[in-house]
């Protein structure tokens, strides 16, 4: 016997040797160029062009906020904000002014970010600009060892990061302080945060951001990543020039690697914010990240991403099958933090029925470590698995910029691989197959059986409710564990959408617009369809359907029910089939199909591949001709609901928004917060009946379909599913409901919440004639008025940081426009903030805009247009809304001829005429101490 056993031993050593030496490392996408200088500074280079004649460029630094001492904790994310406030060829902040000019905006295109273990900035430029181009690259240098760190940018750029880290204090975060430190083990993850403290950010000296900048900005931590349409020869001798003579000091320090040690036990925590809405439980069973380098490692991985797959179809279609007693369930397993991953159950719970609920979903957690999942199952994860694959394919050689340079940045930061995606695509391919339900259960079995394990449980502050104790939750563990559970039992799902034949109708009109590249059909129900046939994605058709009326149509005591219509008819099922059966039918197919009843219209927006597009098709049709209501779910989704409604907490960001709504819609029924009330107005009968009304006349509606399409067979499938559709020709017009921004001065102070912040909306509104050359002015004010308040609030006053104004503009039911002017700030300089912001205000109205306003807005806007363009999100949404204004088509062919126009004196016209504050809403919310 002793024999028998070392010989099997011997045997299982020897297999496992010879696997591990055939493991093969998974091969680099030999397409990039990467290389490292002398010094330690690494790059990598990719041609791409998606978008054409731009590229995006990463610069990648190994520090962030691990690396802080006691007295540093902050300087790291400190020191990203400063190399915006003057580099050696641009100080104090003429970098931001400089991109701006040249249409890179701030916030938007230009940005960085600070994690533990990286900080990264990020650049996109135009290729096709010498100038601009070389200053950008000069711009990434500057970055990596030249930030000037003046004293005075320094101190005001003090304030930006202490209002940063004022939009913390909600209770996500306050909770969240609570038990990291039990889930990352007490490790230096859980006191790192990069946002910092506020003594370190409030206290810290300009010496001590310029020691951490000398000792860890340096080249051997630091890479430049350049993907998009450039020469790869020129870029990396530009690298070369530029980067070369970066030092590494003789005395520099080795840059420490920190890790979370794993701990055989079990961590529990309980935490409560009275501003915390939600009951949930979470547990995260904890193991050690393993980098992607083998093919082994590509095996394990695919697995975990079928095993999560599984898990989320198996946990949705239970959750759809009864009145199950909590809100929401997942599981699944991923990156951690650091070195750590973990597999993840997060269960959202009813109030009042925290015991059940949680017993509910664990005997659902039991029922997979027993018997798995189902042959059934796993046969279409791997369809969805071999579809998206199939898409990949597709648009590989159409894949963002941005993609791709995410990518090799995770490459240089944790050496995980990246492969050219036929490559990638191969190896799916060749281990799908081999793939088993054993594999699976292996997987999820032996994450659960992780000693290292936390056990969270989250809730309100509330005296009501008892949140459950450890032993509660082991306890309702063991009730679960004692089941008599069965194995999963699927329905069987009916193989079609559509099982019967249409009669279908024919393109009665024919147009040709060439200038847009744009086809126009009538089809002999009267529905208008217009097709853009482009070339921006290998594989992608966008669409939008839309006719007029809307909820408008019907009394306000319809309301409700008709503006909730299609949240339940959608969570019904289509046709013959209910939710799970079409969930099983549309398995493996890429498509999206989404009915709604706005106020003024009703319609679809959607996407699918060329392939599925007929399937797209199928579903609007059904909708519009077969919709059904599943009462049952009606009336499970509308409980929920009301149970949640019942159990709101007193949040502060709630009641500032319901306020905001309710002085904005001149408190009409309509611009009413949902409450318990209105949930009550919902019926069934009622709710059905307004979908099918809605949707029942083909003559009233017009769909717009761009992208991958072949007009050919479009043709042929809109005549069959959308041409066969009944018209009623009732060609409806939406109602003036006569709803109103209230004219005149309105002033609402709300005093809630412990959060020492205050916040601030400001609405100001006016009536105007709604054409192309009118909207335009009205953006060159939102833009003038985003550079002002940035440059005020943020760079003068350091009081704010990030300053927002949004433009609102309608032609429908009258031609109308707002400026929605917000911020977050110190409670105690809110007056005095609001008046800066009235300020500028007043100043652009007297004074209008500066030549540097116009260059910004004009080179923002050209930029903006020329990557738009390529885009089949762009013109959907371009000609969806030309079409519904009723403008013309061809308005976006002359809009740079409309941009050159612009004058100073023409906008100072406009701003004197239509930036009067007469109507002037404002809402502030601060803390109820200050009342």
């Amino acid at each position: 016997m002793i024999k028998k056993y070392v010989i099997a031993g011997l045997w299982s050593t020897f297999c496992l040797t010879l696997a591990f030496a055939q493991d093969k490392k998974l091969p680099l996408d030999s397409s990039v160029r990467m290389g490292t200088l002398p010094n330690g500074f690494s790059y990598f280079i990719k041609t791409n062009k998606q978008p054409e004649k731009r590229a995006t460029l990463y610069l990648a630094n190994k520090v962030g906020s691990i690396l802080e001492e006691e007295n540093e904790r902050g300087l790291a994310h400190f020191l990203e904000h400063m190399n915006f406030n003057g580099t050696k060829h641009y100080p104090e902040n003429e970098l931001i002014h400089y991109l701006e000019r040249a249409g890179v905006k701030f916030g938007a295109d230009l940005n960085a970010y600070t994690a533990f273990d990286e900080t990264v900035y990020q650049l996109p430029l135009p290729t096709d600009d010498t100038a601009l181009w070389k200053n950008g690259m000069q711009i990434m240098r500057d970055w990596a060892a030249d930030a000037t760190l003046d004293s005075g940018e320094y101190e005001k750029e003090r304030g930006v990061i202490l209002e940063e880290k004022r939009l913390t204090q909600r209770a996500s975060n306050r909770m969240q302080t609570q038990f990291w430190p039990t889930l990352f083990n007490f490790s230096r993850y859980a006191v790192r945060l990069p946002i910092g403290e506020e003594e370190v950010i409030r206290k810290a000296d300009l010496q001590q951001i310029r020691n951490f900048y000398k000792k860890w900005y340096r080249p051997d931590l630091q890479a430049l990543i350049v993907v998009g349409d450039v020469d790869i020869d020129r870029v990396e001798e530009e690298i070369k020039s530029l980067f070369g003579d970066l030092n590494v000091s003789k005395d520099t320090q080795e840059r420490p690697v920190y890790a979370i040690d794993l701990k055989p036990q079990e961590g529990f925590v309980k935490a409560t914010d009275k501003e915390n809405a939600q009951y949930q439980v979470e547990f995260f069973f904890k193991r050690e990240k393993q980098p992607l380098r083998y093919e082994s490692d590509f095996k394990k991985e695919l697995i975990n991403d079928l095993a999560n797959s599984l898990l989320a179809s198996r946990l949705q279609e239970v959750y759809r099958r009864n009145n199950q007693p909590y809100f929401s369930a997942q599981a699944s397993a991923g990156p951690l933090i650091g070195n750590l991953e973990a597999f993840n159950i997060g269960i959202s719970l009813t109030p009042g029925k925290l015991k059940e609920g949680f017993i509910s979903v664990w005997m659902e957690i039991e029922r997979i470590k027993r018997f798995g999942f189902t042959d059934a199952e796993l046969k279409e994860a791997k369809e969805r698995v071999e579809r998206s694959v199939e898409l990949m394919v597709k648009e590989q050689d159409k894949m963002a910029s941005t993609i791709l340079a995410d990518t090799y940045l995770r490459y240089f930061l944790e050496g995980r691989v990246f492969m050219q995606t036929g490559t990638q695509a191969s190896l799916i391919l060749k281990y799908l197959p081999a793939v088993t339900l054993t594999d699976v259960s292996t997987f999820v079995n032996s994450y659960l059986a992780e000693a290292d394990r936390t056990i969270l449980v989250l809730g309100p502050d509330k005296d009501d409710v008892a949140l459950p104790e450890q032993t509660d939750v082991k306890a309702w563990m063991a009730v679960a564990a004692g089941q008599d559970l069965k194995r999963f039992e699927e329905e069987t799902p009916k193989t079609t959408l559509l099982d019967h034949s249409l009669v279908p109708g024919k393109i009665v009109k024919k147009q040709e617009m060439e200038e847009l590249g744009l086809r126009h059909w009538v089809l002999s129900n009267g529905m208008h369809i217009y097709v853009k046939p482009t070339n921006f994605k290998n594989d992608e058709v966008l669409f939008l359907g839309s006719s007029p009326g809307g909820s408008s149509l019907y009394q306000d005591a319809d309301y409700r029910s008709a503006s909730n219509a299609t949240a339940f008819v959608v969570n019904s099922g289509l046709g013959k089939l209910n939710q799970n059966q079409l969930v099983k039918v549309l398995n493996g197919k890429a498509v999206r199909v989404e009915p709604y009843i706005g106020e003024r219209s009703e319609g679809f927006s959607g996407a699918s591949s060329g392939k599925d597009l007929e399937t797209a098709l199928q579903m609007i049709h059904l909708y519009m001709a077969q919709a059904r209501l599943d009462t049952a779910r009606f009336s499970q989704i509308l409980e929920r609901s009301k149970t949640a409604m019942l159990n709101r907490v007193d949040d502060p960001a709630r009641a500032f928004s319901d306020t905001i709504s309710n002085v904005l819609g001149n408190y009409h029924i309509r611009r009413k917060p949902a409450d318990i009330e209105a949930l009550n107005q919902i019926d069934s009968t009622r709710l059905f009946q307004i979908f099918k009304e809605r949707f029942s006349d083909a003559a009233d509606f017009t769909f717009v379909f761009t992208g991958s399409v072949q007009p050919d067979s479009l043709q042929s499938m809109v005549e069959y599913y959308l041409g066969s559709l009944p018209a009623l020709n009732r060609h409806e017009s939406a109602l003036d409901l006569n709803i109103r921004v209230p004219e005149g001065k309105i002033r609402k102070d709300l005093f809630m919440g412990s959060a020492n912040k205050a916040t601030v909306q400001m609405v100001i509104s006016g009536t105007y004639d709604y054409e192309v050359k009118n909207n335009l002015y009205l953006d060159v004010f939102r833009a003038a008025l985003s550079f002002r308040l940035t440059e005020r609030l943020r760079e003068q006053e350091g009081g704010v940081y990030s300053p927002s104004v949004q433009l609102t503009k309608a032609k429908q039911p009258i031609g109308f426009y707002t400026f929605t002017l917000s911020f977050d700030c110190n409670p105690q300089r809110m007056e005095s903030l609001i008046s800066a912001v009235k300020d500028e205000w007043s100043h652009l109205h007297n004074e209008g805009i500066t030549m540097d306003d116009l260059q910004k807005f004009r080179a923002e806007e050209a930029r903006a247009l020329e990557v738009g363009m390529q885009s089949n999100t762009f013109w959907l949404n371009y000609l969806e809304g030309q079409l519904k204004n009723e403008e013309p088509l061809r308005e976006v062919l002359d809009f740079s001829v409309l941009l050159d126009q612009l004058t100073l004196e023409n906008i100072k016209k406009q701003a004197g005429k239509w930036l009067k504050d007469d109507n002037e809403i404002m809402v502030t919310l601060k803390p109820e101490s200050l009342k």
